[in-house]
């Protein structure tokens, strides 16, 4: 039980007569990374929001079950669910910094719970932006708008301002989604590091970044759980049709590919050069499979094609070495 730290028992959601999630049993691993994968629609923020109670600020939201940390029942009644909130902590897909200076964005919560000693409130601002990655970047003008912050930073800046109430669990709603790949690398660095001293929960549409950063994997479908467990089992031993559906990008029929090249003994970034120059020469929707057999390009030329604007249909393994991505051009 020491290695769980959310169990969640027949959670049920509703919206108005639409099912959200159905009848969910799952533990969520203490101190580790889980990431929810699965296609838009089928349950992943609903199930986020419903850990730290969000989900209760919804029209017409029907919940039923039980999600235990620490010996309590976060749905019940008698739970105080402002303290809920400071123990689960919330990253959403966009940055969202409170209207005021940099330091108060992160000096936010902890007054809120009481915190008014300045030099107290001095060292968490500034432990909290070091953890982010951010304080170097913003010591000289902590006062400034954080508006002004770039977008990666500002997210940075929402990740500081999370660990600022010291939560026991982060909640991360595709995190890196509005980031340019060098900001996206940040946060996943940011977030391997804490790990250590937090359980994190991350839903991604990404199932490249889910490779990169799951230690633990849950596939939902349709509001359905379908399959869960150690990130290197999901991955490369799939239980279920569905998950391996998944994550070789074959939920649906197996797309048609135009163009076919071989970069296999090519290294980053040359493989990227020629994958996009080869796009350059496909008409909006063709398809092109690239195969790599360079470990770095598995994960490197899906995003950088993905930062480009087209959609990355599926990454395969081939056999022990070869994989393909299949990548279909956009505008």
């Amino acid at each position: 039980m020491n290695d769980i730290c959310l169990r969640i028992h027949g959670l049920n959601v509703s919206y108005d007569g639409h099912t959200a999630l159905k009848n969910i049993y799952l533990d969520i691993p203490h101190r580790q990374i889980t990431a929810i994968i699965g296609p838009s629609g089928c349950g992943k923020t609903t199930l986020l929001r419903s850990i730290n109670r969000l989900i209760d600020l919804t029209d017409g939201a029907k919940i039923r079950g039980e999600i235990w940390l620490d010996g309590h029942n976060v749905m019940s009644d008698r739970e105080d669910v402002t303290s809920i909130r400071k123990r689960i902590g919330l990253i959403s897909q966009k940055p969202s910094p409170l209207p005021m200076s940099i330091y108060d964005n992160v000096a936010y919560g902890p007054r809120i719970h009481g915190m008014r000693d300045r030099k107290e409130l001095d060292k968490t601002v500034r432990s909290c932006l070091e953890t982010a990655g951010l304080w170097t970047e913003v010591k000289d003008r902590l006062q400034s708008p954080a508006t002004r912050l770039s977008v990666g930073q500002q997210q940075r800046l929402c990740l500081a301002r999370s660990l600022a109430v010291r939560p026991e669990v982060l909640l991360c709603d595709e995190p890196t989604s509005a980031l340019d790949p060098v900001s996206s690398q940040n946060i996943e660095n940011r977030l391997i590091e804490l790990k250590k001293d937090y359980t994190i929960v991350i839903v991604t549409h990404n199932i490249h970044q889910a490779m990169r950063l799951a230690d633990y994997v849950v596939h939902l479908y349709l509001g359905e759980l379908v399959e869960h467990g150690p990130a290197s089992e999901v991955f490369q031993r799939p239980k279920q049709d569905r998950t391996r559906a998944y994550i070789n990008g074959t939920v649906l029929t197996k797309p048609r590919t135009d163009v076919e090249i071989n970069l296999k003994g090519k290294v980053c970034p040359l493989n990227f050069v020629f994958a996009k120059a080869a796009l350059e020469n496909l008409e909006i929707g063709q398809v092109l499979k690239v195969i790599v057999d360079y470990p770095t390009a598995i994960t490197e030329v899906p995003r950088a094609m993905e930062y480009d604007g087209h959609k990355v249909l599926g990454v395969k393994q081939l056999n022990e070495t070869d994989w393909e991505v299949i990548i279909q051009k956009r505008e």
